[in-house]
């Protein structure tokens, strides 16, 4: 492929700017925005490409181009393939608006199709043979999680069910080659003959008064496995092992000599192969089924998950009439971080370069250490070769680390990567000691700085064997804490100063996650704060609470929550939360309707409250619910560890609204007995991650693999003493000849599967020594140490100003097989001297070393815990008063409604009224002709105005006009000769606080008069005579506010008080006053 451009760019070289420039160059040259396909391998990667090559257009002048770019089609594979799919889909035929499901969706699918092929019978064979070849023999054995990743590996390679039919059966056959001649005897002649030999050896060993320990602990051994022999029937293939190794005193070595020999012919028991055949062609039998199964439940609701995407798009560019439009429109494919495509995605990269006019691959083969995701660095290093990589497309400075760690790495690595071109390892440091001209650095580096390798070696204060885990952890913890309390020197990325090194500049790596767990615990032990990314979070005492709460909502008969509460948050003893549980069963025994245990503690009456209000709530909802009414974050805080668990707590409410989201996805109900069984699935998965923690005051502890793409100022590289994972056991893919098709990438290859029998007995058997003198033991010895060389590269390469090495009494036999090609024995670091084994361009490089000397065992520091700072407590439901009086539903609780009619007088004998009127609406009418009437109206207008108020409320046949002019020159007269006025004020708005609350109304009539304030109020009361005082004092506390208004607002405290009605022309005066309410 002539049009096929590799880029070789190790860590740290500017991988990205190299991308940007080579963007932006064939975007100059005619290359169009919308003929790019870019990949890369995160969509923060695909933004950050995207928007620097935006920038730089822009600077470029090339604003066209730059505003063009979103019609690129830059993204993850996955992403990118989802755009292709979907425009190819009547090709592909598919929906256009097909659904891909969500990774996290793709197990639980699986998972019910893997349920359906489980028949009982298949599981109690897999549970039997399982037994049979030890696979159980320390913890449960998961035989599940190999059906899965099976299917994962042949669905990622898309192996067809031919092929994993004919991986099976070469799986058997290419194993069998290493067991034993099958014997001519069958089961039965076998059991007999051990059964004799056992009892033959156990009698003389107990006759031959051999009282050695050795001989003793031999002896029960063998009783022990033949009593299991007498209740089963059988013994497992690794206790045949262990009668075979059976190692005794020299006294009784003749007596067991027979047993053990005849213990080493069991590899040629029929049963013996049966059942390693059995359990090879179940678990491909099971994944055959299961594949089958899941693609049916995916093609009967019309969804596929991503890896069909994959085969789809495969197959879609053989597709002649996509091939012609491809080719009419890609002009550029750029792919990034290609070392970590798996091999599917690899093909379908060649058929898209086939495709362009222009096709840009970046990465670093010396990076593939995705193995475990389906990434194949064989694959790579293949094409790489027939591709080939010219000079000027390797980048060939280091812009991350210090001068001595690029040395080292180079020093390092040319060896250990023999295989590769020097040019394609080694680095040129633009962090250089001196500053130069071509350095990125101006200024020298300060002499505080110091050497960027350091190396601790640790000692063990006295004699005796190597101390066990977790000494070497409390050992690095301690020393780190020493180290920086001295004032080491950084400099920050991006920065031209420098400043003293804190904790979250350095990253621990480990090799394992378990590794990671006790770093962590070490630096807690040391008074260090840690970040790390960990399994276990429903198993945190703050998480158990919380679901504590919410099964006591869904399940209030739950004793085992409530027991939960009581110990977790009101810290009541077990004990006493026993006697306390007793008592209540004594108490209620008999009781048809029981009030629910400890209902009285106050936590679990709240619960009990929030119960009735969370019936239409989402479990998200009543989870944030609880944390609120319950105060729990402020409860949590007060245990330690404040960070961490306030981190958990977040984890937790993120969880269950991925929870939600999922049920959206698969259109199922959400419900918050749903929430709880899907996390205990997560818990079942190991995939509740607790929260990291991070912060500039933690320490990041994270695997080598987890650490791919990150750099820190300081890295300290753990777990170095590892030995070499080669074994041969579990899935490999196998090449069918060592040249690699580029035209066929994924064909001539079977999936082999081997199964261990004997469990952690294995070592010093026959089928252990005839696998190491094979060529696939030396494959495997091969690929595990390329491996753990790319896997060491990442490590060190993370490191921008110091790369710390602890050594200590267990030799470093990971960098010592990493330097001495393969041979871990051979030491590489000396803590005698400053001087390291690496030279690099005439540089001999030193390092910092320093011996340490520990006890084995650590003092135990506290913790120091950053103060949090609350809110006060919330005070709970509170009784408020309403803002505004409404006297209408109630009275405030502080007036009396009592009041008293001191006078009572009439201004008009008889209104003239017609017969059969509505009472109520003629009421209305007067009072609207009283408020607006005025003496100093002339009678025309007068009259006018009454006809058109009996017009308005229609009452014509109830008054006449004449009427209503009458009764208001009788009213007006009344008031002119019993209130003559000052001012009159009419339809007077107020609006007064009374203790809080706001009063608000309006006063019909005021008059200022020489003895003081008269307020007039005008009633519409329609009901009888006899009810007028009653009517008037339920007035009483609308009147007392009133008189509390205007005695502010006039500064009086005269005010007489009136109600007007209307309809029978009286007006009533009320004396009101407050009156005390006890």
């Amino acid at each position: 492929m002539d049009n096929l451009k590799i880029i070789s760019a190790g860590a740290g070289s500017g991988k990205t700017y190299r991308l940007t420039h080579e963007m932006v160059g064939l975007l100059k040259s005619g290359v169009r925005p919308s003929g790019i396909i870019a990949t890369t391998f995160t969509k923060k990667a695909a933004a950050e490409l995207q928007e620097r090559v935006r920038v730089s257009l822009l600077e470029e002048g090339m604003t066209e181009a730059a505003d063009e770019l979103t019609n690129a089609l830059i993204g993850t594979v996955h992403g990118l393939g989802v755009k292709l799919l979907r425009r190819f889909a009547f090709e592909a035929g598919v929906s256009p608006q097909v659904d891909i499901i969500a990774d996290e969706d793709h197990q639980v699918m699986f998972n019910q199709s893997l349920a359906t092929v489980l028949t009982e019978e298949r599981v109690q064979t897999m549970e039997h043979l399982s037994d049979r070849l030890g696979l159980n023999k320390r913890d449960f054995y998961d035989w599940r999680k190999e059906v899965r990743m099976l299917t994962e590996v042949a669905r990622s390679n898309n192996f067809s069910q031919e092929v994993l039919e004919v991986s099976k059966q070469r799986s058997f056959d290419s194993f069998k080659a290493f067991l034993g001649e099958k014997a001519n005897k069958d089961a039965k002649f076998f059991l007999q003959t051990l059964e004799q030999k056992l009892n033959e050896a156990i009698n003389e060993v107990d006759q031959n008064e051999d009282s050695t320990k050795k001989t003793s602990a031999a002896l029960q051994r063998l009783k022990a496995i033949h009593r299991d022999l007498r209740l089963r029937g059988n013994i497992y293939w690794y206790e045949w092992v262990k009668i075979a190794k059976i190692d005794v005193g020299a006294k009784s070595r003749e007596d067991v000599a027979d047993l053990k020999e005849f213990a080493r012919t069991h590899d040629t028991h029929p049963d013996f192969h049966k059942d390693i055949q059995a359990y090879i062609d179940q678990l491909f039998d099971i994944a055959i089924e299961a594949l089958k199964e899941y693609q049916q439940y995916k093609n009967s609701r019309g969804l596929i998950d991503y890896t069909d995407m994959e085969v789809l798009i495969n197959e879609l560019l053989d597709n002649e009439a996509v091939k012609k439009i491809l080719q009419e429109e890609l002009d550029l494919l750029m792919v990034d971080e290609f070392q970590d495509t798996s091999p599917i995605q690899l093909e379908i990269f060649l058929k898209l370069s086939g495709f362009a006019k222009y096709s840009v691959w970046v990465g670093d083969p010396k990076q593939s250490i995705y193995g475990f995701r389906g990434a194949e660095p064989r694959l790579m290093q293949a094409i790489i070769q027939q591709i080939g990589i010219r000079p000027e497309d390797i980048q060939e400075y280091s812009w991350r680390s210090r001068e001595d760690i690029v040395f080292a790495t180079n020093a390092l690595f040319t060896k250990a990567f023999s295989d590769l071109p020097k040019e394609q390892i080694a680095l040129k440091p633009k962090r250089c000691k001196q500053a130069g001209p071509d350095s990125q650095n101006k200024v020298s580096e300060p002499i505080e700085m110091g050497d960027a390798l350091v190396h601790w070696h640790f000692q063990v204060d006295g004699e005796g064997r190597p101390p066990g885990k977790p000494w070497m952890e409390n050992a690095i913890a301690t020393s780190l804490k020493a180290w920086l309390d001295r004032g080491v020197m950084i400099q920050p990325k991006g920065s031209k100063t420098y400043r003293k090194a804190q904790l979250g500049d350095v990253a621990i790596l480990c090799r394992s996650n378990a590794a990671c767990q006790l770093m962590a615990e070490a630096l807690h032990r040391a008074g260090i704060k840690a970040a790390i990314a960990r399994n276990g979070l429903l198993q945190t005492a703050e998480a158990k609470l919380i679901l504590a709460c919410l099964k006591y909502i869904l399940h209030p008969e739950d004793s085992l929550s409530v027991a939960e509460i009581l110990l977790l948050a009101a810290e009541m003893p077990i004990k006493e939360i026993i006697e306390h549980r007793l008592d209540y069963l004594k108490a209620v025994e008999g009781e048809k309707h029981p009030a629910l245990w400890a209902s009285e503690k106050e936590l679990i009456a709240k619960l009990d409250r929030l119960r009735t209000q969370v019936e239409e709530l989402s479990g998200a909802e009543i989870l944030n619910m609880v944390l609120q009414e319950l105060d729990l974050r402020r409860l949590i805080v007060s245990w330690g560890k404040t960070a961490q668990r306030l981190d958990n707590v977040d984890v937790l409410r993120r969880l269950a609204l991925q929870y939600e989201e999922a049920c959206n996805r698969l259109h199922s109900a959400a419900s918050l007995g749903g929430m709880l069984l899907w996390l205990n699935d997560l818990e079942n998965e190991q995939k509740d991650a607790q929260g990291s923690g991070e912060g500039p005051d933690a320490v990041q502890i994270l695997t080598y693999h987890k650490s791919k793409g990150l750099e820190w100022p300081v890295v300290i590289c753990h777990s170095l003493e590892g030995p070499l994972r080669a074994d041969v056991w579990g899935m490999e893919i196998v090449a069918e000849s060592e040249e690699v098709d580029l035209n066929n990438v994924l064909g001539n290859r079977w999936l082999r599967y081997w199964v261990n029998p004997y469990a952690d007995q294995i070592r010093k058997t026959q089928l252990e020594e005839r696998i190491a003198e094979s060529q696939a033991q030396k494959q495997q010895t091969e690929m595990a140490l390329q491996e753990e060389a790319r896997l060491l590269y990442v490590g060190i390469t993370r490191a921008r100003d110091y790369l710390v090495i602890p050594t200590g009494p267990k030799p470093t036999r990971w960098l010592n097989r990493v330097w001495h090609n393969g041979q871990g024995d051979f030491p590489t670091l000396e803590e005698a001297t400053y001087e390291s084994p690496w030279v690099w361009d005439e540089h001999y490089l030193n390092k910092e070393t320093e011996t340490f000397i520990y006890p084995r065992a650590f003092p135990t520091a506290e913790l120091e815990e950053a103060d949090i700072r609350f809110i006060e407590p919330a005070a709970g439901k509170q009784e408020h008063p309403v803002l505004k009086i409404d006297l209408k539903k109630e009275t405030p609780a502080n007036l009396s409604q009592t009041g008293q009619v001191v006078a009572r007088m009439s201004y008009l004998k008889e209104l003239r009224l017609l017969d059969d009127f509505d009472k109520y609406s003629l009421a209305k009418a007067i009072k609207a002709f009283h408020t607006a009437d005025r003496i100093s109206y002339a009678p025309a207008l007068r009259e006018q105005m009454a006809e058109g108020i009996i017009d308005r409320f229609e009452v014509a046949e109830m008054l006449e006009m004449e009427g209503l002019v009458h009764a208001g020159t009788q009213w007006r007269n009344f008031v002119a000769q019993h209130y003559p006025a000052k001012r009159e004020l009419r339809k007077y708005p107020i609006r007064h606080y009374h203790n809080g609350q706001l009063f608000e109304t309006i006063i019909d009539l005021l008059l200022e008069t020489d003895q003081g304030w008269i307020m007039i109020q005008n009633s519409s009361y329609a009901g009888s005579d006899k009810n007028l005082d009653k009517k008037a004092i339920e007035l009483s506390s609308w009147f007392y506010l009133a008189k509390e208004a205007l005695a502010v607002i006039f500064d009086t405290k005269s005010v007489r008080t009136f109600v007007h009605f209307v309809l029978s022309a009286d007006c009533l005066e009320l004396e009101v006053a407050k009156v005390p309410i006890p």
